[in-house]
C-alpha cells in the first residue's frame, strides 16, 4: 500500500493510544471512515469511488482518554507544523474546567510537541522524545 499522509496520521494516532495505554490511561481513538459512492465519469460511464468523511469527536478531537483521578484527556494527533487552524477548531466547543485539551503534535524529527488549550492560546506543556515524556514550562500535572 502507498504511503501517505492519512496513513501516517492515523498510524501517529494509534502510537498515541498504545502510548497512553501503556501508562494505565483508557483511550478511544475515533478515527474517519470511508464510504463508497457512485458518479459518472466525464464520459457519463458510471463509477465507483471512496471517500473519507471525518468522523472526528466535536468535529475536532481524536482521542479521548480517561484515567482515575485525572482530568479527561481530548486530543487533536496531527502531523501539520502549524497548529492555528486546530486552535479555531478546539475553540468552538465549550470546554470546562475538567477538560484538558490538547493537540499533539508529530515533528519530522519523530519527537512529538503537546500542546495544551488556554483561554486564548495553545501552550507548550511538554515533549515526548524517544517514548520519554519532557515537562515543559506549563506543565500542571503528570501522565
Amino acid at each position: 500500500m502507498k504511503d501517505t499522509r492519512r496513513k501516517k496520521g492515523l498510524a501517529f494516532q494509534d502510537w498515541i493510544k498504545k502510548w497512553l495505554e501503556e501508562l494505565g490511561w483508557v483511550v478511544h481513538n475515533q478515527k474517519p471512515v470511508g464510504r463508497m459512492i457512485v458518479t459518472k465519469d466525464k464520459f457519463g460511464k458510471k463509477k465507483q469511488i471512496y471517500i473519507s468523511q471525518r468522523n472526528d469527536i466535536f468535529g475536532c478531537v481524536d482521542l479521548v482518554a480517561k484515567k482515575e483521578n485525572k482530568p479527561t484527556l481530548w486530543i487533536q494527533a496531527t502531523l501539520h507544523t502549524g497548529v492555528g487552524e486546530k486552535k479555531k477548531a478546539l475553540q468552538t466547543v465549550p470546554w470546562g474546567r475538567e477538560d484538558m485539551v490538547q493537540v499533539w503534535v508529530k515533528r519530522e524529527d519523530g519527537h512529538v510537541d503537546i500542546f495544551m488549550l488556554g483561554c486564548d492560546s495553545l501552550h507548550l506543556i511538554g515533549k515526548i522524545i524517544r517514548r520519554k515524556f519532557y515537562k515543559g514550562e506549563y506543565v500542571v500535572w503528570e501522565f
